[in-house]
């Protein structure tokens, strides 16, 4: 017990243990339903990958294409696992192998403070490269497994309700406020049909995107009949 402690508070290993505990600790508070398994996932005005998601995607740690959507435009990309899955695995894959760098290096009895400085960086860039590597590799097996989607995301905000902004929304004008899976608040660009006119303020339902305009469709929609509303 002396000697696991002794490896998993020190270096290199204690980099990656307080994030396991703080990992683990998360992942209880999602089996009770306290917390969301996409808590991390940042989606942009387009619904592609932003922030942390984008930069994971691109460096192949959430499977999918890193392409943008001009680069991929009419194609189907591979699922990608949520930021939180990934990270716990890249945080449990470089404390484990730290870990048991650390217990090899302590095997050798040395007391130098520089030689065990450097054995240590050794092991952490060795955890580092071994925690991409795995996590990227499963990424990419999921990536294949699971249904792609359509890179044209904006369809994924359709069925979802915004705010409209900045005077009335009309068969001619419309800007709406829609608030992200992440949290982020964006801007769309919005029509009515049939001659509505939604006023300042009021909510409205997207039921489809027209391409060729790059505008989302609207109509009227009654907050109370949300079913997410409390």
């Amino acid at each position: 017990m002396g000697l696991f402690l002794s490896t998993a508070f020190g270096f290199p290993t204690v980099l990656f243990t307080p994030m396991l505990i703080v990992a683990a600790v998360y992942w209880i508070l999602v089996v009770v339903g306290a917390a969301d398994t996409e808590l991390l996932d940042g989606v942009d005005a387009d619904g592609e990958a932003a922030g942390l998601s984008a930069l994971m995607t691109r460096a192949g740690l959430l499977g999918g294409s890193g392409r943008t959507p001009a680069e991929s435009h009419g194609e189907r990309s591979g699922a990608r696992a949520p930021v939180t899955v990934s990270l716990t695995l890249m945080v449990g894959v470089a404390w484990f192998v730290s870990m048991m760098g650390g217990i090899m290096t302590s095997l050798l009895e040395t007391t130098s403070p520089s030689l065990l400085l450097a054995l240590g960086a050794v092991v952490l860039l060795i955890a580092l490269i071994a925690a991409w590597a795995v996590t990227s590799g499963l990424a990419m097996a999921v990536a294949r497994l699971l249904p792609g989607r359509r890179s044209d995301s904006k369809h994924d905000l359709v069925g979802r309700t915004c705010v409209i902004r900045i005077g009335e929304a009309s068969e001619g004008f419309g800007r709406a406020e829609i608030t992200t899976d992440a949290g982020a608040e964006i801007s769309i660009h919005v029509r009515t049909t049939g001659g509505e006119v939604l006023p300042l303020g009021s909510t409205a339902l997207i039921f489809d995107h027209d391409r060729e305009n790059d505008v989302f469709l609207v109509t009227h929609f009654d907050p109370a009949l949300d079913p997410g509303r409390d």
